[in-house]
């Protein structure tokens, strides 16, 4: 794509981050103009009602201002205490404060001068890397974590906050937390460099139908943030999930999550059932309902391994639920092993090959949260992270090989899901890369942390997914400090529903309609046809300009 989506002139969101100060794509017609018959000044450039200019920030923040803050001359609350030790190193001012536990929290009424988007620069340590959240008024807006045992500066960039007095609190993210002092300046633009990515997959045998597929992907990235929801049991559509979602928003997901989970050789011989149901789901969504299709795999282990620590089989994708070693079935000590496995990925080449047969293009995310969590090293919860690194990138490169060049699986847009950037295969093997967020319920935060996580994987810029989500993040947020993700995956069960009926106990309802409604997230009902969408964006466009 290179500097296509530069061209246009930029969308000036408005510095509290209304981001309807511009049409949006849903109010403009196919050449551009309002449907209310008002022309527009902006140049833009666009497909159908899909508006690809870039998004680019406004803030009224004066470039000097400076204030800064002295953490023992805030308000503490719970058990957040003053220290006058030096063994974190010198301190400023009288001390410093530790914040040891969940609602301990470190506030101060600042007054912001302006709309727009602040830095927070802290001298800071911490016991671990956990997150320590920045609230405004109560609500979890960013954070910043440190992985020293000494005080360092670290930050929180680009912080959304409206003109006025506000109550800012840094507060423990449940584990222990040292502030010296702060500072909170203007912020810097976001670089809008990062989202120009390649619409090369790494197949390139791939089908039409995968290739704009992925060159939607790639022109939105950055604009938009898709809407995906995970189908509780595997019901696609006629989910609880998405019937809920649909009923209260008024809006449906643009992307059905799905789980081959029953489509193991285990599950099989274990009588579970219903597994070929989600081809059909996935056929239903793409070609009926011009919906995406996202496709994990909780993987269970050979039968022969399953059952370890008196576990019922159906937790046989869990590392303490089977007696299964990733590391001897690759290295050759485990022969039996090594070649239960390539049953498996040959049987899941086969379900993957009705799609491909379909014409169904999909995200295909397996071996998903491989590392664990970067927070807590060594802590693999999945039988295909727990034999180490080395394992798994041999897992995920036979997968990959068996199904480009074996199987001749065209129809595959591969996901990477393994949570840290030393897990990472290479980009050769790797069209999007994803990290699943579960923060602490009610955080609309945007998750930097982990969208900068996922960037540091690789040089190349590459779409970058948030596959799975508790909590939804408010996309206002996630434009202003530039974690804009290529889409979200809210999960299943209680994340999204209680006693049956959409539930505000990780995201409040007032969030549910915004986000959904929002002009940065596209729907169901907003993405163009993903049948007929342009191969080559740049040529599509200098047609239609000569037209």
């Amino acid at each position: 794509m290179g500097n296509l989506l530069k061209r246009g002139a930029a969308f000036c969101l408005a510095a509290v981050m209304c981001i309807g100060c511009t049409t949006a794509c849903s109010d403009k017609n196919e050449d551009g103009s309002s449907k209310d018959g008002s022309s527009s000044a902006q140049v833009t450039e666009s497909i159908g009602n899909l508006d690809l200019s870039d998004v680019k920030n406004e803030s009224n923040v004066p470039k000097d201002f400076s204030e800064k803050f002295e953490a023992e001359d805030g308000k503490l609350s719970g058990s957040a205490s003053i220290k006058t030790d030096e063994y974190l190193g010198k301190y400023n001012g009288k001390g410093f404060v530790m914040a040891n536990t969940t609602g301990d929290e470190i506030s101060f009424t600042v007054d912001f001068p302006a709309d727009g988007s602040y830095d927070f620069k802290f001298r800071a340590c911490a016991a671990n890397a956990t997150p320590a959240p920045i609230k405004c008024d109560g609500e979890a807006i960013s954070s910043f974590s440190s992985s020293k045992q000494t005080f360092e500066d670290v930050s929180a960039e680009k912080v959304m906050i409206k003109k006025g007095k506000h109550k800012i609190s840094i507060c423990s993210g449940g584990t222990a937390i040292f502030v010296d002092n702060f500072t909170i300046t203007a912020a810097e633009e976001v670089d809008l460099s990062q989202y120009e990515v390649s619409n090369t997959l790494s197949n390139p045998n791939a089908s039409e139908n995968t290739k704009r597929l992925y060159n939607f992907l790639c022109d939105v990235y950055g604009k938009y943030i898709i809407s995906g929801q995970s189908s509780g049991d595997n019901l696609g559509k006629e989910s609880r999930e998405f019937i809920k979602v649909s009923e209260y928003t008024g809006k449906t997901p643009a992307m059905l999550s799905l789980d081959m989970i029953n489509l193991s050789n285990s599950a099989i011989s274990k009588g579970a059932g219903g597994g070929e149901a989600v081809i059909d789901q996935a056929i239903d969504w793409y070609n009926n309902e011009n919906g995406i299709v996202s496709f994990v795999w909780h993987w269970y282990a050979p039968e022969k391994y399953l059952g370890t620590n008196g576990q019922p089989w159906y937790r046989g994708f869990y590392s303490d639920s089977t007696s299964f070693n990733l590391a001897k079935a690759m290295n050759g000590e485990d022969k039996e092993g090594y070649d239960a496995i390539v049953a498996d990925l040959d049987h899941m080449a086969e379900m993957i090959g009705q799609l491909k047969d379909a014409g169904v293009p999909i995200l295909w995310r397996p071996l998903h949260e491989a590392a664990g969590d970067p927070n807590y090293p060594g802590k693999a919860w999945f039988w295909w992270g727990s034999g180490g690194k080395d394992a798994y990138l041999k897992l995920w490169k036979l997968m990959y090989d068996k199904f480009t060049n074996e199987y001749k699986l065209d129809n595959i847009i591969w996901v990477w899901n393994g949570q840290s950037p030393d897990w990472y295969p290479g980009d050769e093997y790797v069209d999007i890369l994803s990290y699943d967020c579960y923060p602490e319920k009610r955080d609309i935060s945007s998750q930097k942390k982990y969208f900068d996580l996922m960037q540091s994987c690789t040089k190349t810029n590459k779409i970058i997914a948030m596959s799975e989500n508790g909590s939804l993040f408010d996309p206002d947020y996630a434009f202003n400090d530039g974690a804009r993700w290529a889409w979200f995956s809210t999960w299943n069960g209680e994340f999204t529903l209680k006693d049956m009926i959409l539930s505000d106990e990780y995201t409040s309802f007032d969030e549910w309609k915004k986000i959904y409604n929002s002009e940065r997230v596209l729907t169901l009902d907003e993405l163009p046809n993903l049948k007929t969408y342009p191969l080559d964006t740049e040529k599509f466009l200098a047609e239609q300009k000569n037209k």
